[in-house]
């Protein structure tokens, strides 16, 4: 509490403008502490004065007037603030917990009373609901202390760089690269210690190219894993979804109790069906509602105050569509009218044909593609039932490459298929990271077939988390095709035009940016920041909270899809091809 107390003091040091007491550290001029002082101050931040054994001797008397003696001045009355500060945040936090407890605890006594009245079952239900709530409480705190600190020292950042020409200093730029890195490193661990809605929120953050690019680069070694439930709790979920013990028993004649699968949402066993079938079972965690709505309830606190500290920057679109998002993949029945949509998708696709050369990539977009099969019967809000894939992640390439597939044909392959989702169907996968899409060999390998087909074996794309899709209106898809056409031929004349019809005047300029991300590297893309007229994150913002939400979804889908065929070797010429 002493180290905090004093991080505050020197915060508000910098906010009167006494910037040497403020960068002074433990062994400059003014020292961290001094016997029962803080820069001279008591530190005393719950109330009252130090204790009288700590000041009663003539020596900690002289300590104290030589520290006192060695303050710049107004140093006291910024101590002063600090204290107070200290106080109120010591009051605020505790009053938070309290609050926090009682909330658990009488959710838990009211739930539990409500079920006792409804049998076993519901009583499993409210203990999972008031577990989760509880878990909750660690993940808001490592949470709003990032946060804290993030602001801080980007305040603190702010303020010493006032002044400067921000646009033109490349010291500047490389300061606020370096830190960047750092809180995105800190906010990568929060997402990793936190798992669940963090994890995805911070997959969603990396997947926009408005985001700032270190926190994009760091942020998109998240992946979707989670540490699996133990078997009895999903089990419990599992059997309220199915009928009973009984029925479950019926229905499998052997079920994994290890987990093969663990995500934000749920996690996946493999069985065997009483007909001998291999199925996936998809079990979403007990509770999970309750703790998902607490965790979003965290996440549009803090954008709002991110966009009271920082009045450039607005997050409040980014916590909106995550909870859009999520209310969708919570419902696992979506899933299975998701994917049954999207199958005959692809029988159209491939009965209307397709352009594009041959190979084994195929020349149809819907050739190559397959969706698992769902058991319906056995299908819930909270359970899913599905044909068992055997595969590999499409961007695991030496996986790939071991059963004679050829990774850049694959990349091709899943451009093909998204640009058919965008620009002629509009309806499109709304997560479509590599986690979601694996690739599964069929057949032997053949020397034969990568002579006339450029690969050993023959494969498939098979599409899984069928959870939320986009459906685009038909004036967006068709402007979206425009802008593309004008990308690619290099037109800006009709690129500004139509960004401008799409997303306003900024758009105009930005949105180009957004689709092609032509910078190889920082300093170029500094450079076309600068040509463009986008001053920083704040820019990129507010062109994402004004445009319409489904624009910023094609976005997503495009940055995630271009990052996975680029990982294939897709080159940018094929991709816009």
């Amino acid at each position: 509490m002493r180290v905090l107390f004093a991080r505050a003091v020197r915060y508000l040091a910098l906010l009167r403008g006494h910037s040497e007491f403020a960068h002074s550290s433990g062994g400059a001029s003014y020292p961290l502490h001094r016997g029962p002082y803080v820069y001279g101050f008591p530190y005393a931040p719950y109330g009252g004065g130090v204790a009288a054994s700590k000041v009663s001797t003539a020596a900690s008397t002289s300590a104290a007037a030589a520290a006192a003696a060695a303050l710049p001045p107004g140093a006291a009355a910024v101590a002063a603030d600090a204290t107070v500060l200290a106080r109120r945040l010591h009051g605020a936090t505790a009053a938070v917990l309290r609050r926090l407890y009682v909330m658990v605890i009488a959710s838990a006594v009211v739930a539990g009373a409500s079920a006792v009245m409804a049998g076993a079952s519901a009583v499993a239900s409210a203990t999972d609901t008031a577990a989760s709530l509880a878990a909750a409480a660690p993940r808001t705190m490592r949470t709003v202390v990032w946060a804290v600190r993030a602001s801080l020292s980007y305040k603190r950042f702010e303020a010493s760089c006032a002044g400067a020409d921000t646009e033109a200093d490349a010291g500047y730029q490389a300061a606020l690269s370096q830190l960047h890195t750092y809180w995105a490193h800190k906010l990568l661990e929060v997402c990793r210690r936190n798992g669940g809605v963090y994890v995805k929120a911070g997959q969603f953050a990396a997947a926009f190219g408005g985001v700032p690019r270190e926190y994009r680069t760091v942020l998109a070694q998240l992946e979707d894993r989670a540490v699996p439930r133990p078997y009895s709790t999903v089990r419990r979920a599992l059997e309220r979804e199915l009928g009973g013990a009984a029925r479950v028993d019926s229905l499998f004649s052997a079920f994994n109790t290890r987990a093969t699968a663990a995500a934000s949402l749920a996690q996946v066993h493999k069985a065997v069906l009483a007909d001998g079938r291999e199925v996936a079972v998809k079990i979403q965690y007990p509770g999970l509602a309750a703790s998902v709505s607490a965790d979003l309830a965290v996440m549009r606190l803090l954008a709002g105050a991110a966009g009271a500290l920082f009045p450039a920057i607005r997050l409040g679109w980014l916590q909106e569509e995550l909870r859009g998002k999520l209310a969708g993949e919570m419902d696992f029945r979506n899933e299975v009218r998701n994917a049954a949509r999207f199958r005959a998708v692809l029988a159209d696709c491939d009965s209307a044909g397709g352009g594009g050369g041959g190979g084994s990539g195929g020349g149809r977009p819907g050739a190559r593609v397959a969706v698992p099969s769902f058991h319906e019967e056995l299908c819930g809000p909270k359970v899913l039932v599905m044909e068992w894939v055997e595969g590999c992640k499409i961007t695991d390439v030496e996986a790939l490459q071991r059963q004679g597939i050829n990774p850049r044909l694959v990349g091709r392959q899943l451009v093909r298929l998204f640009g058919e989702l965008m620009f002629l169907r509009g309806y499109v996968h709304g997560d479509p990271h590599p986690g979601n899409l694996m690739v599964r060999a069929i057949g032997r390998p053949s020397w034969l077939r990568w002579l006339l087909r450029g690969s050993r074996r023959d494969w498939e794309v098979v599409v899984l988390d069928h959870g939320t899709y986009l459906e685009v209106e038909p004036r967006l898809r068709q402007q979206f095709c425009q802008l593309w056409c004008a990308v690619v031929m290099r037109d800006e004349g009709t690129q500004a035009d139509i960004s401008t019809a799409m997303a306003g005047e900024r758009g105009g300029k930005i949105l180009p940016l957004l689709l092609t991300q032509r910078a190889r590297n920082p300093a170029e893309e500094r450079a076309l920041r600068e040509r463009l007229g986008i001053r920083g994150f704040g820019d990129m913002s507010a062109l994402l909270a004004a445009v319409s939400r489904h624009l910023v979804e094609l976005l997503r889908v495009v940055t995630v899809v271009r990052a996975a065929s680029a990982a294939l070797g897709v080159t940018m010429g094929e991709r816009l091809r």
